[in-house]
């Protein structure tokens, strides 16, 4: 049986028996709308790496050469301060974690082949643009392919020291639920070594160090090489949830690498729990959707936690959501560890950065693919009485591999004809049009919107009722996303 995404809480068990916080709402918008205060376009180009022999990687890395990786580098943020002398990373009421340490960061319970988020997680090896061994961390996200995973674009393309120009990193080897205290290569390695087959990064992501490594463009994707069974067949994956940050309740999984400093030599996975918040940094306000229907900008596509804190190896480590096992991030940028009032920060799944890549690293995968249809629950055929009400549902579909946050819907009423009230999700309505926002919208979870219309003594014959759901450029067509019911009247 196929275990391709997680979609409930009880994988979480591994981690912590507490039930999840409720999300908060206050996200910046996903979709724009044209303004007069519309920001530049975003840079929406990927630049794919040679392609690579997976074979190859799977034989290079040997357990020697893995025990030599350094863990990479976690780009500073821009709120970086001088290091303490004693490590005050997380303060003690800010660590969410149960048994959180002074990062507030725990030890992922053992084995990790028993906790869904943790097999789907894991260790990402490669010989970086300086030729040195390094790591990150990585996870599977679901594809077309089943052969995805997801990590930060420094993890995968830089500009080695110098070097004036961006340089692909090479020989990646991802090993899920790396456990590197475990005995003998099938403990350490549970679902084996998946070779890298190519890269890819937004074109907005150049590998200079600074501001480019704290843009909304810190995203990147490696395909692996097939075996017997796809790696998605084998591990699962994390449903990847289209957002531009915001105020989120996550889970971090990764391999943070000091050296010599047990749990952060490389050889555990650690998790934390934290709250976020919406991170504008230094990224370029060209990476910015477009202004929405109020006239605020969108947000930078990155978000930032004071619950969590590590660097070195930890880069590219997933940011899921906490009561839904949604992929919304991967950590992106930090303070260095011992640094007082630590922090993190991710690169959202946006829609310029992983939107860019993802169609050329999965071509066959339709990742956006919204609709919404008009309907009488009840009577369905039947006219309606001038002067009366009835019920009318609007129901979002995303048939994509894709989740998508806060989507805007509209529900509009014709002349003779009059939105009563509306229920189902946070609307703002009027007699003749609602403007809705739907908080997620899931693979095969539609979500139904239900309207009271009021039909006037005077209408006509016929009402044409009307509702649009607002998609992306990733969806292959719009023709779905607005349906018409026509109402018929009498009396």
């Amino acid at each position: 049986m196929r275990r391709t995404f997680v979609t409930t809480l009880a994988g979480l068990t591994g981690f912590t028996g507490l039930a999840a916080p409720p999300a908060t709402a206050d996200q910046p918008p996903l979709f724009s709308a044209k303004t007069e205060h519309q920001a530049p376009p975003p840079v929406w180009g990927a630049a794919s790496s040679p392609l690579m022999r997976p074979r190859q990687a799977v034989k290079y890395w040997t357990a020697a050469k893995q025990a030599e990786a350094r863990a990479a580098d976690l780009p500073k943020s821009p709120k970086g301060a001088a290091r303490t002398a004693a490590p005050l990373s997380v303060p003690a009421a800010k660590r969410l974690t149960p048994g959180g340490d002074v990062n507030g960061y725990a030890r992922v319970r053992r084995p990790y082949t028993a906790v869904p988020y943790s097999r789907i997680s894991g260790r990402l090896f490669f010989v970086n643009a300086g030729g040195q061994p390094d790591s990150c961390t990585a996870s599977v996200v679901r594809s077309a392919s089943e052969l995805l995973i997801a990590t930060a674009a420094h993890c995968v393309y830089s500009v080695a020291e110098g070097t004036a120009t961006g340089q692909w990193h090479r020989n990646f080897l991802f090993i899920p639920a790396y456990d590197g205290r475990a005995a003998g290569l099938r403990g350490r390695e549970p679902y084996g070594r998946w070779g890298g087959r190519r890269a890819w990064k937004p074109d907005g992501y150049t590998g200079l160090h600074g501001g480019d490594w704290n843009s909304s463009y810190d995203i990147a994707l490696i395909e692996v090489g097939r075996r017997e069974r796809t790696l998605q067949d084998a591990v699962g994956a994390f449903t990847p949830m289209l957002n531009q940050g915001g105020r989120h309740t996550i889970a971090t999984t990764g391999y943070p690498g000091l050296l010599g400093r047990e749990p952060y030599d490389g050889r555990d996975q650690l998790w934390c729990l934290g709250r976020t918040r919406q991170s504008a940094g230094v990224a370029r306000t060209e990476t910015m959707l477009a202004a929405n229907a109020t006239g605020r900008t969108a947000g930078s596509g990155r978000m930032e936690t004071h619950n969590c804190h590590l660097h070195k190896g930890h880069s590219g480590g997933p940011w899921f959501l906490k009561n839904t096992g949604d992929l919304v991030g991967v950590l992106s940028a930090g303070k260095e560890d011992g640094e007082a009032d630590g922090n993190s920060v991710a690169t959202a799944l946006n829609l310029e950065g992983y939107g860019a890549i993802v169609g050329k690293a999965d071509p066959k995968g339709v990742y956006d693919a919204l609709s919404v249809r008009l309907g009488r629950p009840a009577r369905p055929g039947r006219p309606v009485r001038r002067g009366r009400t009835t019920t009318v549902t609007a129901t979002v579909t995303m048939r994509g591999l894709m989740a998508a946050m806060r989507v805007p819907v509209t529900i509009a009423a014709p002349r003779g004809a009059a939105l009563a009230a509306v229920h189902g999700v946070a609307c703002a309505p009027t007699r003749r049009q609602a403007t809705c926002l739907i908080p997620a919208v899931r693979p095969g979870r539609p979500v139904r919107i239900k309207a009271r219309v009021h039909v006037a003594a005077d209408a006509p014959r016929r009402l044409a009722l009307a509702a649009r759901v607002t998609s992306t450029r990733l969806d292959p067509t719009q023709r779905d996303n607005t349906d018409v019911l026509r109402l018929f009247t009498h009396g």
